[in-house]
C-alpha cells in the first residue's frame, strides 16, 4: 500500500499533473516532427531527395521546439498559480533556459537551439519561483498607486534581477564542476553491449517515462555511443567479416520499444480485443497508426501509464522481456544479429525483418514479443478496464487536445491524468465498507390513493454497519468512482429477483421496481443479462419494472430506444424517474414510450405557492398525454396527498404511507396482503399506516 499512497500523492500534485498536462498540450508539435519524418522515408524511398531534405528539416526543425514549448505552456502554469507577471515570467525562463543551455552545451547539432527536456523544466519552475520571491520586496512590487511606467519597471527590474541571479549561479555551478575532479567511480557508467547494462538502461528509460519524463533524451548520451559502435562494428563486419554485436542502436526500437517505449504496441493490441470501456477502444483505434511507426505519446497519456501504479508494472516488465528474449534468440543462433541500421520509425515486423539481412526469423521475433507483451498487460489492463481509472478519453480526441491554448488554472489538473488519489480512496471506502458492514435492500411502496393498496414496491440499497444503523446510500459515489456501478446493479437486481419470489409466494400479484444506472443500461447484452436473471427466477418479466433517469436519455438516446424496445418485447415495464428535474423532461416524453413516469419530490415541496401549483399540475398533465401511470414521489403530508388527488394523480409514493422498509417489515405488517389484484384496482381497503426505523 505504501507504493500505492506514494503513486496516488504524485497524482494530485499539482505541479507534477502539470508537467505532463504542458508534454500534452505540446504533443501536437511532435506529431507534426513525426509525420515530416514519415513523409522524408517515403520521399527518399521513391527518389525525391531535394523534397526529402526539405521536409526532414522542417520535422526536426519542429522538433526542436517541442523543449522550448514545454517551457512556455509550464511559465503560463506557473505563473498563473503563483499569481506572477506572466509576460515577464515567460520571458525570464526562456532567456534563463536558452542561456544555460548555451553555457553547458545543451544545444542541438542539427541547429544552435537547446535541447534539453529536464533543463526546459527545472528553468521554467526556478524562474518562475524566484519572481514569486521577489515580489514580496516592494522594490519589485510596486503599488496601486503607482503609474504604468513605474510598475513596467518594477517587474523589469524583478526579470533582471531573476535572469541575472541564475545565470550567475548556473555558471557557478559549471566552473566548480570543471574546476573539481570528481572520481568517476562515483558514476556509473554502462556498457552499451553489456547484457546486464542493457537491461538497466532499458528499466531506467521506463522508469523516466512512469513519471513523465523522455527517457530518450535523458539517456540520450548512452543511445549516441551505441549508436557510434554499432556504426563501426557494421563496417567492421563488411568490411572483415567481424561478428556482429547483439546490442545495436537499433536493438531497443525493434525490440524493446515496439509502438514506443514499453513495447506499447501490445497495449493497443490489447484494448482493440478485450476493452470493454468504449472510450479505451475508440483511444486504441485513434493510436493505433501512430503506434505502427512507434509513436506511443497519446497512449502514455491517455489510457495513462505514467503516475499509473497499476499500468507502470507492465510497462517495465514488458520490454525488459522482450529485451531478454530477443537477447536469447540472437545468442543461441535462433535469430542472427541486426546488420543494418534503420529508422525508428519503421514498423514492426518490416523492421525485423529488413534489419536482419532479409531474416524472416527476425519478424516472427517481433512477433513473438509483441504476443508476449499482450499477455503481459492483460491482466493489469482489465483491472483499470474494469475500474475505469483512465481518463475520458472521447474528451482527448474531441476538443480538449488540439484546441486548448492555455492550461486551466482555475480548476483541477487532472484532463488528461486522472487523480489516482479520488480512485484508491473510492477503493478504500468500499473495502471498509465490506469489512464493517453489509450491503442489503429496503422497499418503499407505491399506493393507489383511490384504494390505499399497494401497486409495487420499489428496490432501494442500503447499508448496514456492525452496530445495526441503517446508512443511505452515500456509497454509491464509491462504485462509480470505480465503474462498478454494472456490477452493483446486477447484484441488486439478482438480490430483488430473490425478495420478490418470496413476496410472490404470499401474493402472486407481487410487482417490483429496480432502478438501473446509466452505464449499466448501455452496457453490453444488458438485456440479455436482466432477460437470463428473470428466467432463472420464479417471477414472469410482467412483474419487473425498470426505473432510469433522464441522466441516461442524454448520453444516448438511440441505444436507449433500442433498449427501452427491446424491454418493451419482453413485457418489461420501464419509468422514467425523477421527472421535472431535467431540462429536457418534455422533449423525452415525445420521444420514449414509458410505462410509468414519477414526478420528483422537488416538484411537491413547492406546492405552499400557487406558481407551485400550477407547475405540478403542467407536470401531471404533461405526464397524462403520454398514457403512462403518474407517481408522485416524495409526498408525506395530508394537504400533499388531498392536491395531488385534486389534479388526478392516484398513485403516491413517500412517508406519509410508507418508509423504506426491510423484507422483515413487510412480512411483519402483512403488507402482502394489501397488494393490488392484477385483474382487480379498485377494491376499497383500508391499509394500516405502518411505522419503521427512518432510512
Amino acid at each position: 500500500m505504501t507504493v500505492y499512497r506514494v503513486m496516488s500523492e504524485l497524482s494530485a500534485n499539482k505541479y507534477l499533473v502539470a508537467v505532463s498536462n504542458v508534454f500534452i498540450m505540446a504533443l501536437p508539435l511532435a506529431l507534426i516532427s513525426t509525420f515530416c519524418e514519415l513523409i522524408a522515408i517515403f520521399s527518399e524511398h521513391y527518389g525525391y531527395d531535394s523534397l526529402t531534405g526539405t521536409i526532414r528539416y522542417v520535422g526536426e526543425s519542429t522538433g526542436l521546439m517541442f523543449p522550448i514549448l514545454i517551457n512556455f505552456y509550464l511559465v503560463t502554469y506557473l505563473s498563473s498559480v503563483k499569481r506572477i507577471p506572466k509576460g515577464v515570467s515567460i520571458a525570464s525562463a526562456l532567456t534563463v533556459y536558452f542561456v544555460v543551455s548555451y553555457q553547458w552545451g545543451f544545444l542541438s547539432q542539427i541547429m544552435p537551439l537547446p535541447n534539453s527536456f529536464p533543463l526546459s523544466l527545472l528553468t521554467a519552475y526556478i524562474t518562475c519561483e524566484l519572481i514569486s520571491r521577489l515580489k514580496k520586496f516592494r522594490i519589485f512590487r510596486g503599488s496601486d498607486r503607482d503609474s504604468v511606467i513605474d510598475s513596467s519597471a518594477n517587474m523589469l527590474l524583478g526579470a533582471i534581477v531573476s535572469i541575472g541571479a541564475l545565470i550567475t549561479f548556473s555558471q557557478l555551478i559549471y566552473f566548480v564542476v570543471n574546476s573539481v575532479s570528481i572520481p568517476s567511480s562515483l558514476f556509473p557508467s554502462l556498457d552499451p553491449t553489456s547484457f546486464v547494462d542493457g537491461l538497466i538502461y532499458e528499466l531506467l528509460r521506463g522508469a523516466f517515462w512512469s513519471v513523465g519524463i523522455n527517457g530518450h533524451n535523458v539517456l540520450h548520451m548512452y543511445k549516441a555511443e551505441l549508436y557510434d559502435i554499432t556504426m563501426v562494428n557494421i563496417s567492421a563486419w563488411h568490411n572483415f567479416g567481424a561478428d556482429l554485436n547483439i546490442i545495436s542502436t537499433n536493438f531497443y526500437d525493434f525490440f524493446t520499444g515496439i509502438g514506443g517505449s514499453g513495447n506499447l504496441l501490445s497495449l493497443v493490441i490489447c484494448m482493440l480485443l478485450f476493452a470493454k470501456s468504449e472510450g479505451y477502444k475508440v483511444l486504441a483505434k485513434a493510436s493505433l497508426v501512430l503506434c505502427l511507426f512507434n509513436v506511443n505519446e497519446p497512449v502514455l497519456f491517455g489510457v495513462p501509464v505514467i503516475f499509473n501504479p497499476i499500468m507502470i508494472i507492465p510497462f517495465l516488465i514488458a520490454p525488459t522481456i522482450g529485451f531478454v528474449v530477443a537477447y536469447g534468440a540472437m545468442y543461441w543462433g535462433i535469430v542472427p544479429p541486426l546488420s543494418e541500421i534503420q529508422s525508428w520509425l519503421m514498423p514492426p515486423l518490416l523492421s525485423g525483418y529488413v534489419a536482419t539481412g532479409g531474416a524472416i526469423s527476425g519478424a516472427i521475433l517481433q512477433a513473438v514479443i509483441i504476443l508476449i507483451g499482450v499477455a503481459i498487460y492483460y491482466p493489469f489492463f482489465k483491472l483499470m478496464d474494469k475500474r475505469n481509472l483512465g481518463i475520458g478519453v472521447s474528451d482527448v480526441f474531441s476538443n480538449r487536445l488540439f484546441t486548448s491554448d492555455e492550461i486551466e488554472v482555475k480548476t483541477r489538473l487532472t484532463s488528461f491524468i486522472p487523480s489516482l488519489h479520488q480512485n484508491l480512496k473510492a477503493q478504500k471506502e468500499i473495502e471498509r465498507l465490506q469489512a464493517e458492514g453489509e450491503f442489503l435492500l429496503y422497499f418503499q411502496p407505491q399506493v393507489d390513493v383511490n384504494t390505499n393498496k399497494i401497486i409495487s414496491f420499489e428496490t432501494l440499497i442500503r447499508y448496514q454497519n456492525n452496530d445495526g444503523k441503517i446508512l443511505p446510500p452515500t456509497f454509491l459515489a464509491a462504485f462509480n468512482q470505480l465503474g462498478l456501478m454494472p456490477d452493483l446493479d446486477y447484484w441488486v437486481f439478482d438480490k430483488a429477483l430473490r425478495a420478490g419470489e418470496r413476496f410472490a409466494k404470499v401474493n402472486e400479484n407481487i410487482r417490483l421496481s429496480i432502478n438501473i444506472s446509466p452505464d449499466t443500461v448501455l452496457s453490453k447484452n444488458f438485456v440479455q443479462t436482466i432477460k437470463t436473471h428473470i428466467e432463472e427466477s420464479s417471477l414472469s418479466f410482467t412483474q419487473i419494472e425498470i426505473e432510469i433517469t433522464e441522466e441516461l436519455l442524454v448520453q444516448n438516446e438511440a441505444d436507449v430506444a433500442k433498449v427501452i424496445d427491446q424491454l418493451h418485447e419482453l413485457g418489461i415495464a420501464v419509468a422514467l424517474d425523477d421527472f421535472g428535474t431535467g431540462y429536457s423532461s418534455l422533449a423525452y416524453l415525445s420521444r420514449f414510450d414509458f410505462d410509468k413516469v414519477k414526478i420528483d419530490r422537488t416538484l411537491v415541496l413547492n406546492l405552499e405557492t400557487q406558481r407551485g401549483k400550477d407547475l405540478f399540475s403542467l407536470a401531471v398533465q404533461l405526464g397524462k398525454i403520454t398514457n403512462a401511470e403518474i407517481v408522485v414521489e416524495g409526498v408525506e403530508h395530508l394537504k400533499e396527498v388531498e392536491f395531488v388527488q385534486s389534479v388526478g394523480v392516484r398513485y403516491i409514493q413517500g412517508f406519509y404511507y410508507y418508509r423504506p422498509m426491510s423484507q422483515q417489515d413487510i412480512f411483519a405488517n402483512d403488507l402482502l396482503q394489501d397488494f393490488v389484484s392484477n385483474n382487480d384496482r379498485n377494491n376499497d381497503l383500508t391499509i394500516k399506516k405502518v411505522t419503521t426505523t427512518e432510512v
